[in-house]
């Protein structure tokens, strides 16, 4: 494992220019992500690159701020011997999809504050205005983190044998035209995990619900580490879900316009392997961590 540092700052904040600044310090394309006439300069360092405290020190001598991600990066060979990988894609695939667009819930067993426990009932439902964000994709995520699998890759996971596992169909709708099944499924876990345990690092509740599962979210300084007892992973499925629930929450009890928190999904290595052996690409797979006792 490695960790990398991801820094953004204002290319136009540089008196001298961004490419000067980073000649300094020898950083090039190799690291450096840079466009002629971009407000915004990106730059990827492992966190022990002797560069990055050069970069940070120039950046604030010349008073110019920035935004900081920290984030672990694993081999095959670590993905392969992990017990469960958190499974998240990138936000750039995200549709808008749930309970806003007609997706409906049993709200019997959820926090009526925040709506963590809802527990759908229906198929899954896209505003039809994002379907373009599918082409070409074998995978994606609604942006509150349900996961599409196209039909063929869900033929697979369901011929893989994978445990805790069920799926949904997906329509997307359009206003006036109703609704267009699409040839998607939804990926849906049947088994919830316990509470992680506290000493997982990288996650916070940054607006907590009186029922403590909700509104956790990460943290873009510290990496995401999450980790579990032996003894509560010691039953998992292929196809898990967390207790917790991350992200923003917004639920005054009418479902129609709820914006609910979600559980991240954590999965067995045989899910990575057919999603990689698939060609899929997109998506961070981070390894949990398993306490003794």
């Amino acid at each position: 494992m490695k960790t990398e540092v991801r820094i953004l700052f204002r290319s136009d904040r540089i008196q001298e220019g961004p490419r000067a600044l980073l000649d300094t310090v020898r950083c090039g394309p190799d690291v450096a992500e840079l466009d002629e006439g971009a407000i915004f300069t990106i730059v990827t360092l492992d966190e022990r690159d002797e560069r990055l405290p050069r970069l940070l020190h120039l950046l604030t001598e010349r008073g110019a701020s920035w935004l900081e991600r920290r984030y672990d990066c694993f081999t095959d060979e670590e993905l392969e011997s992990a017990r469960l990988l958190i499974m998240s894609y990138d936000v750039n695939a995200e549709v808008f999809g749930g309970p806003q667009e007609g997706t409906t819930y049993d709200m019997s067993e959820a926090c009526k504050r925040c709506g963590a426990g809802a527990r759908q009932t229906s198929a899954m439902i896209l505003d039809g205005e994002y379907l373009h964000r599918l082409e070409g994709r074998r995978a994606a995520m609604t942006f509150k983190d349900d996961m599409l699998v196209d039909e063929k890759l869900s033929g697979a996971l369901a011929e893989s044998g994978a445990t805790g596992l069920s799926f949904r169909g997906v329509f997307a709708a359009f206003e006036g035209r109703g609704h267009l099944q699409l040839p998607w499924r939804q990926l849906c876990a049947t088994h919830t995990l316990p509470r992680m345990s506290p000493r997982s690092t990288g996650i916070s509740p940054y607006n907590p619900c009186p029922c403590g599962r909700s509104s956790f979210a990460g943290k873009e300084e510290v990496p995401m580490r999450l980790a579990y007892r032996a003894a509560d992973v010691a039953d998992i499925r292929d196809i898990n879900v967390t207790w917790e629930w991350f992200g923003e929450a917004k639920f005054d009890g009418d479902v129609s316009e709820a914006l609910f928190p979600n559980p991240l999904f954590l999965v067995t290595p045989k899910v990575w392997r057919i999603f990689r052996d698939a060609g899929v690409t997109g998506f961070d797979w981070i390894p949990i961590r398993v306490e003794d006792g």
